[in-house]
């Protein structure tokens, strides 16, 4: 689920209350923060990107502020690296301290925060919605949130861990997040991650009986699929709906007809093409591995080069000087 535009970076470094203030709300739009202390001392920095669906902010403001926040049509969530952040949201209320991660409400709320350095991350909640129907394989309408804090300290630095991977992968200064496959990936493992730390109604849905079998004919029509589509960023329930199977199906299918899954397929495929692209590049005019391996999907460089001289004996940067 990408849009294929490039991604959008945005800086901001004010001295200023009011610029700050103003900011703020046009930003988040369902900001309206009030500012305490001394503006004689005050300095606000806020750095992000948005890549497709996902979006990145790492904010730091040296004075208290309180803001009424919400509805958020989005999911948000903060990863609070200095000071401390405060929810209240109607009758619950999530103290988040150095170190720690919460969810925004989704409803009419209050924020509280404190001298804060945090990393906030934003996807449509439609986007979390389909991939917990693929998970659970029920309908998207029926998913919901259900708190605000983590279910447990492991969720929490699971959180805190992505919160510092993408904050990594925004600092690149090439076109990585430009690439539709990064951004489709990026976004589906934050959503993925999203369901596994925050409590959510696919943790209390009901028993999903085993999916019926599938005909190694819908395999072979599902790789002919993952082969056209390789370019693009590509999910099992994409892959299932076009061969008329549910999700579950389609993995149990793979594993029992081809003993892998339909993404291990798929990352073969893409490895061939970055594979033939490195063979006819011209190092001369610019190409490199790092671009040609994003190209293909491939965020970490050290974890293509890894792959790529296990399926073809030799480092990529090999193939490409010819």
């Amino acid at each position: 689920m990408t849009d294929d535009r490039p991604a959008r970076r945005f800086e901001l470094s004010t001295r200023d209350p009011d610029v700050a203030r103003r900011a703020i709300a046009e930003a988040c739009g369902e900001h309206h923060p009030h500012f305490r202390g001394s503006r004689r001392d005050f300095h606000f920095a806020w750095r992000g990107v948005q890549a497709g669906p996902l979006g990145l902010t790492r904010a730091a403001h040296s004075m208290d502020a309180r803001a009424e926040t919400g509805p958020y049509l989005d999911f948000l969530a903060v990863h609070v690296v200095r000071g401390r952040f405060r929810f209240v949201d109607g009758d619950e209320e999530l103290l988040v301290p150095t170190g720690g991660v919460g969810r925004y409400p989704q409803r009419r709320s209050v924020l509280y925060w404190t001298d804060p350095l945090a990393t906030t991350v934003r996807l449509p909640m439609d986007l979390v919605a389909h991939v917990a129907a693929t998970r659970a394989e029920t309908a998207p309408y029926t998913f919901r949130f259900l708190g605000l804090a983590p279910v447990s300290p492991a969720a929490a630095r699971a959180w805190a861990h992505l919160s510092a991977f993408l904050c990594r992968m925004a600092a690149i200064g090439d076109d990585g997040l430009d690439q539709p496959l990064i951004q489709g990936s990026l976004a589906d493992l934050t959503a993925a991650t999203a369901l596994t730390v925050f409590p959510n109604s696919t943790m209390t849905s009901s028993y999903v009986p085993q999916p019926r079998r599938v005909a190694p004919s819908v395999v072979r029509r599902a790789q002919a699929y993952l082969d056209e589509h390789a370019a693009a960023p590509v999910t099992v329930a994409q892959v299932a709906a076009a061969c008329g199977v549910g999700p579950r199906g389609l993995q149990a299918a793979f594993q029992r007809h081809l003993g892998y899954s339909p993404l291990t397929y798929l990352r073969q495929v893409r490895l061939d093409r970055a594979h033939r692209d490195l063979l006819t590049a011209d190092p001369a005019g610019g190409e490199t591995v790092a671009g040609i391996a994003r190209r293909w999907g491939w965020t970490s460089p050290g974890r293509f080069a890894a792959a790529y001289r296990e399926a073809y004996g030799r480092p990529p940067r090999e193939t490409l000087r010819g």
